[in-house]
């Protein structure tokens, strides 16, 4: 406090600390008081951010609506010891934001935030009409400014963060900028090419939400995970952890929360136009449960009325009661600040709650080798193919014995192997009575296998021998027919 930016405005009290700035109520060196929002030096530092801050200006005044709030100035300082501090000069209001609303109590009911939800969805209409997104709608956004009679008007506040969809935009693709807890999915996602007016009806419903639940769409144990988790579960049901909430609330604000754009109101005049059916219908059931008490006059006229006590009635179970008259909602949990994360920030795995619908994949994984798929078939199809050579009969070429050349005819016993008759014939058995492997027989004997082949043919004449080397083990009942061809 005390201090004077650009020889002009003197800061004399503070009015809040954000995220990213400082408010004080200011006065001009003429005398015109205002309120001067500061940037915080350590971000002043930054070009990027600085210039986001310093449109904010630019972006309000395009609203062009009396629920906007007013920026009148905008400068960085040249010189001194506070040279490169940048601020802008806004209206000064006089009331208190909706977060102080919540921290003061009583707890804001459901006509009520229907009430200033409708204010605020005719700022965010003429905002959209001009082509410019808040981005960053909240409770500590959303100002309840005094006016002339003592009556209140909602002043969105903050419009830093402001996306102008004709193209004049600092974000870049893949940056989640704004409050975790309030934001859309596609906002999470940084998908800065698909947010447009429906990403702040997203953000008005989590705070009707917050509001009658006392709770945020999801929980995380930091931002980067509550960011994840905005951006890949669908929000809850509110009478899934709220069940006295009056379905017409429930209705506006399920529909604003749907996880795809296409499924939430069109735009800003749609949400407010449902928003005005649930206030009649919470007032239409306020008059009925009015119309069911007895008049006056029935009562004894001996007994004086008695005045109603200031607390809320319990709802009634038959008949469905208005915002006012229900259980007042929890406390809501304290303010965020906010903040941008990159895309390498969100791109963590995140524990899905059990209770949550998942409506979109997980952040993408990293695509694996496909090398050990290769090398795993090859090795396969090399071991198939030594298996079916090793059950494949033999095509080496042995020379025939010494009974085949004698009797091409002859039958086989039971298939005895060639190196049993081979070692037959080299050793004779002494047994008296000869054991037949092979019986000549002029009935037909079924047919062979094929054995010679070309080499077989070639060796056929070096391999025929005399009779007498076979043995009388070897050959049983050779006519003499057969002895004077093998001669």
């Amino acid at each position: 406090m005390g201090t004077v930016l650009s020889d002009k405005w003197t800061l004399e009290r503070l009015i809040g600390v954000g995220g990213m700035a400082a408010v004080y109520a200011g006065k001009h060196r003429n005398g015109a008081k205002a309120a001067v929002k500061v940037l915080h030096p350590d971000l002043a530092r930054h070009k990027e951010v600085r210039e986001r801050f310093l449109r904010e200006g630019y972006a309000s005044n395009r609203v062009d609506h009396p629920g906007a709030v007013k920026v009148l100035d905008d400068d960085v300082v040249a010189a001194g010891d506070d040279a490169g501090t940048a601020y802008i000069v806004m209206e000064l209001l006089e009331g208190e934001s909706l977060q102080d609303r919540l921290e003061r109590g009583p707890p804001v009911g459901e006509r009520e935030f229907l009430s200033i939800a409708e204010e605020v969805l005719e700022v965010l209409e003429a905002a959209h009409a001009n082509s410019v997104v808040h981005r960053d709608l909240k409770p500590e956004n959303l100002f309840l400014a005094k006016g002339e009679g003592g009556q209140s008007r909602v002043k969105v506040l903050d419009f830093g963060l402001a996306r102008l969809l004709d193209g004049q935009t600092i974000t870049s693709y893949g940056l989640a900028l704004g409050t975790p807890s309030f934001m859309s999915p596609e906002q999470a996602a940084g998908r800065i090419d698909e947010i447009d007016g429906r990403t702040d009806l997203f953000a008005l419903a989590a705070t009707g939400f917050r509001l009658r639940t006392g709770r945020r769409l999801h929980e995380g144990a930091n931002p980067v995970e509550l960011v994840t988790k905005m951006a890949n579960f669908a929000a809850p049901r509110v009478r899934t952890l709220s069940p006295e909430a009056s379905e017409p609330f429930a209705r506006v604000i399920d529909r604003a929360l749907e996880f795809k754009r296409d499924d939430r109101y069109a735009n800003a005049r749609a949400m407010r136009d449902d928003v005005r059916r649930a206030i009649a219908e919470l007032d239409g059931h306020a008059r009925t449960e009015l119309a069911m008490e007895p008049p006056l006059s029935l009562k004894p006229p001996s007994v004086p009325p008695v005045p109603k006590p200031p607390s809320i009635p319990p709802p009634r179970a038959t008949v469905p009661s208005a915002g006012s008259v229900r259980p007042p909602p929890p406390p809501a949990p304290p303010p965020e600040p906010t903040m941008e994360l990159s895309e390498s920030d969100l791109e963590r795995s995140v524990a899905v709650e059990p209770s949550l619908p998942v409506l979109t994949p997980p952040p993408r994984r990293k695509r694996r080798s496909v090398l050990p798929w290769v090398t795993l078939l090859f090795f396969v199809g090399l071991g198939g193919k030594l298996w079916l050579d090793a059950r494949r009969p033999s095509t080496q070429t042995t020379a025939p014995t010494a009974i085949e050349s004698v009797a091409p005819s002859v039958t086989l016993a039971p298939r005895a192997s060639v190196s049993a008759v081979a070692t037959a014939t080299a050793t004779p058995t002494p047994t008296a009575t000869p054991t037949p492997i092979a019986t000549a027989t002029p009935t037909a004997s079924p047919p062979q296998p094929s054995r010679p082949t070309t080499a077989t043919s070639a060796l056929a004449p070096r391999v025929q021998s005399p009779p007498a080397r076979l043995g009388p083990g070897n050959v049983h009942n050779v006519g003499p027919s057969k002895r004077r061809k093998s001669r």
